[in-house]
């Protein structure tokens, strides 16, 4: 049988997917430009006639009528990384995250499964068009997809021609596939363009003073990372290891500051695990042999990482204590987003030869009350906030980076690290942290 007559003993409509859901159903959706729109969009008609369904899914940026509190018993979802729809389908009992590491998640997710015996029933996500190979792309992400194909009962393909072609472990054979559907639109989840703020500017600035020509960038999401794109676009020879290739990415490689010629691990090429941008980055990695799209077992394990000499990973966090504990995922109760790959990056960041991390945040932020109203509070505390999850442990932090300068903690005692850290504290609250600082002996 030849692959297209596979492709069309396989191709179904979405209600024959639908129809191949049963209830109780463990389900594991695709993310970025594998998100399966089309899926999701029609996932709510499923009400009153499926319940219990569980979705392990990283949802960045969709947001399909699915996402309502009144479908509560159609489904729950699980997920290693929160956004914003994530956090109210929380509060109303719907959404749990899934603690994990990035290079971790997938085994974590299939070793859990295991020992509950509960069967992954289904891994569906979006693909671009079959090739004459046989062969399909899950665009803009490998993470940890190539574990759940293998693992799933039954997986189901949502074929879209707007999905980017990419090489790497992102290729998927019709032999491996048990039921294809197209979408309805073409379209796919685009992230729109982060805008830095004038604090992100300065951090951005600060950062770029400890990155040197020739050096292997990771980057997180968000305004600091993308302020500190403008600051490196002067640098010379820079190489990408990352688990997240970004527009700030992009922008590095059209301003000329990226080869990857000085790369010693996979010179010449890109590597990521996934991909999230806006239009013009997918237009980037489309087919481009110059980007590979690699298992993030593979891409954040920091035995991995740490083989890329002159490492550099700039990550953002949302607290750190006087001891250098950092909260990047949660405040107190509050669940915020997720570890991600910070903690894979950050250690093997400071394991590589010549390798550098960094932890940047405002010095400031605004803290909303029960009664509505805000109020501003240093984001350098004397001790984290009572149930706030540790995501990088005093141990393996390096640098901290505010607007107000760079805290250097990597080998510091904790006296040492506690005056650092009250120096890159907004002024407004430095008498405050030395009063807690000696009530804690710390100086």
């Amino acid at each position: 049988m030849s692959y297209r007559e596979q492709y069309l003993k396989k191709l179904t409509t979405i209600e024959g997917v639908y129809d191949s859901i049963k209830d109780r159903d463990y389900i594991f959706c695709g993310s970025a430009s594998c998100e399966p729109l089309t899926f999701f969009n029609y996932f709510h008609t499923l009400h009153g006639k499926r319940h219990g369904i569980t979705m392990h899914f990283n949802q960045l940026t969709s947001n399909a009528p699915m996402f309502n509190e009144k479908y509560r018993d159609l489904y729950t979802i699980e997920s290693a990384f929160f956004s914003k729809n994530y956090r109210r389908l929380n509060e109303e009992g719907m959404a749990s995250l899934m603690p994990a590491h990035l290079h971790t998640t997938g085994r974590d997710s299939i070793f859990r499964l295991k020992r509950t015996g509960q069967p992954m029933n289904i891994a569906i996500f979006t693909v671009s068009p079959m090739d004459k190979h046989g062969y399909f792309s899950t665009g803009s992400t490998a993470g940890y997809y190539r574990e759940f194909i293998e693992y799933a009962d039954r997986v189901i393909v949502e074929v879209n021609e707007a999905c980017p072609r990419t090489f790497g472990d992102t290729h998927l054979h019709i032999s491996e596939v048990d039921m294809i559907y197209e979408s309805e639109d073409h379209k796919i989840v685009y992230l729109p363009r982060v805008q830095p703020s004038e604090t992100d500017r300065q951090i951005g600035r600060a950062i770029a003073e400890i990155v040197n020509d020739g050096d292997t960038l990771q980057l997180g999401i968000g305004g600091i990372p993308s302020a500190c794109v403008s600051e490196l676009k002067h640098k010379k020879d820079l190489g990408i290891h990352t688990e997240m290739l970004n527009d700030g990415f992009v922008e590095l490689i059209n301003a000329g500051a990226v080869t990857n010629r000085k790369k010693n691990y996979f010179p010449n090429v890109i590597v990521t695990s996934f991909t999230q941008g806006c239009k013009e980055t997918y237009d980037y990695i489309d087919n481009n042999p110059g980007v590979l799209h690699l298992s993030s077992t593979f891409t954040n394990s920091p035995w991995v990482v740490k083989r890329n000499e002159n490492f550099v990973a700039i990550n953002a966090g949302l607290m750190v204590d006087l001891m250098g504990q950092t909260a990047s995922e949660a405040i107190g109760q509050l669940q915020i987003s997720g570890i991600g790959g910070q903690g894979d990056m950050t250690v093997g960041g400071k394991e590589s030869p010549g390798g550098r991390s960094v932890i940047a945040l405002h010095a400031t932020r605004e803290l909303k009350r029960p009664d509505g109203t805000k109020e501003r509070i240093s984001t350098i505390v004397p001790t984290l906030p009572t149930g706030t999850p540790v995501t990088l442990s005093r141990n393996d932090i390096d640098f901290v980076c505010t607007e107000y300068g760079m805290a250097a903690l990597r080998g510091a005692s904790l006296k040492e690290r506690a005056l650092s850290l009250i120096n890159i504290a907004h002024p407004d609250f430095r008498d405050m942290l030395r009063e807690e600082a000696k009530r804690w002996y710390l100086i």
